[in-house]
């Protein structure tokens, strides 16, 4: 079995209440999974499933949406883009197998974050980082205030580092420095 969540086999399925979500501008899907291969992170070549590196829990790579890259500016679609005074929602899976995300939006906040798959219960307001288990999902909305990259991150933080585990939305528009005025 971890073998095939570790190769790709998992996602997400989105059921929504029966009066849907609130409305936001933009939705973005994103899955997290750990690769266990007998290379080196960053070699080039084929490389097979090592079992021994699943069991010890020592990745080869942490990924987002199943490369290196996949939700940046590198990616084969390119960075996922906003616009300043949008709303998105981030669908968040992690499909494992070993690692618990700690899932971190730098530069935002989740102004509302539905935890566990549950979109249902009213939703936590601005937290900063969750924890999403293997297995689990979350929903996340965010508001854009400022322009600039949004790095979606682990918050285990090597693991974007040494392992992959980083993405990036792209936000445009105007600055608003009233935003960091304190008085």
């Amino acid at each position: 079995m971890d073998q095939h969540i570790s190769l790709g086999m998992f996602g997400a399925i989105l059921v929504e209440p029966a009066d849907g979500l609130p409305e936001v501008d933009r939705e973005f899907y994103i899955g997290q999974h750990e690769l266990y291969t007998d290379g080196e992170t960053g070699e080039e070549g084929h490389h097979q499933f090592d079992f021994d590196a699943s069991a010890d829990e020592d990745p080869t790579y942490v990924l987002l949406n199943g490369e290196v890259g996949a939700v940046s500016a590198d990616g084969p679609h390119g960075a996922p883009e906003a616009e300043v005074g949008e709303t998105v929602r981030v669908y968040f899976a992690n499909g494992g197998p070993n690692f618990t995300s700690a899932l971190h939006p730098i530069g935002n906040v989740w102004s509302r974050l539905y935890r566990d798959g549950d979109l249902l219960t009213e939703p936590a307001k601005n937290v900063e980082t969750t924890p999403v288990a293997p297995g689990t999902s979350v929903a996340g909305e965010m508001e854009l205030v400022v322009p600039g990259p949004i790095k979606l991150v682990d918050h285990a933080l090597s693991r974007v580092v040494h392992n992959g585990a980083l993405g990036v939305i792209e936000v445009s528009g105007d600055p608003d420095p009233a935003v960091y005025d304190e008085s």
